[in-house]
């Protein structure tokens, strides 16, 4: 089977445009979505396809199968701690003191899955764009208002941890996402023009057609290979960098931003 297309337009550049603002884990999420081999797994796991048979979604990276169609910011994927280690793991306790305690049930956005044969609760505070994930190892948040206990062992174990721990306390204390916890990622732009070349290849657009709607309309001129030379190399370049990515390369997406198949 070929490259699973997105649903949408490549030649729309507005319909990307939201994911300029997206974490990470988000655009790991459209580029895992559009993978066949994703697509037919969980569509066997939901008896969609008529099978009802299909790899555990950890084979995937994530604690539970997102549906193929559903796109960010509607999307809701839930990533394991193994490929995403910027998920925070914590106990739940019954809340000592009232200052101190939260019912994240009270919180928008946030969403539970719960068991996984190990009795850990998986946790995701998402807004569709922005997302903090937490494993509750012990406890439940089912208990209501709890305090928690935070799991940062070592030193660069828990260094991964910090930044989820720091956007996890704003938003407690403010019921908002922090703009400055969450900045826009300064590689968003390249990544979402890998993920449009990739639909555009899906779609059957030629590398011509790709720079001319990506990087230079000169592209759309004759002969342009021969009059545009650096242009030819950016376009191989970005349809090589999308290759990289659909093959798994947007794994490293979800690491702490020091290594990235895009740079």
């Amino acid at each position: 089977m070929g490259p699973v297309g997105s649903g949408i337009d490549w030649r729309d550049g507005q319909a990307y445009a939201p994911l300029l603002l997206a974490d990470r884990s988000i655009i790991a999420w459209e580029w895992l979505r559009r993978d066949p081999g994703y697509r037919r797994a969980a569509l066997a796991a939901g008896g969609l396809d008529g099978r009802g048979e299909a790899p555990a979604p950890g084979a995937w990276g994530l604690c539970a199968f997102e549906h193929p169609d559903v796109a960010a910011p509607r999307a809701r994927p839930f990533w394991k701690i193994e490929v995403h280690p910027a998920v925070l793991e914590a106990a739940a306790e019954c809340g000592r003191s009232e200052d101190d305690s939260i019912d994240l049930g009270r919180l928008d956005g946030v969403v539970s899955v719960v068991g996984t044969g190990c009795g850990t609760e998986h946790v995701l505070i998402c807004d569709g764009l922005r997302a903090i994930r937490l494993d509750i190892i012990e406890g439940s948040i089912g208990a209501g208002s709890v305090q928690f206990r935070y799991r940062l062992a070592g030193l660069a174990y828990a260094e991964s941890k910090l930044p989820t721990l720091r956007r996890f306390l704003a938003h407690c204390r403010t019921g908002r996402f922090s703009r400055s916890l969450h900045p826009a990622e300064t590689r968003a732009a390249r990544w979402l023009s890998m993920l449009r070349a990739h639909d555009a290849i899906a779609a059957g657009a030629t590398q011509r057609e790709i720079a001319a709607m990506l990087l230079n309309a000169e592209a759309a001129q004759p002969k342009w290979r021969v009059g545009s030379p650096s242009l030819r190399s950016r376009v191989q370049r970005l349809v090589r960098g999308a290759a990289l990515m659909a093959a798994g390369g947007y794994r490293a997406l979800l690491n702490d931003g020091r290594r990235s198949a895009s740079q």
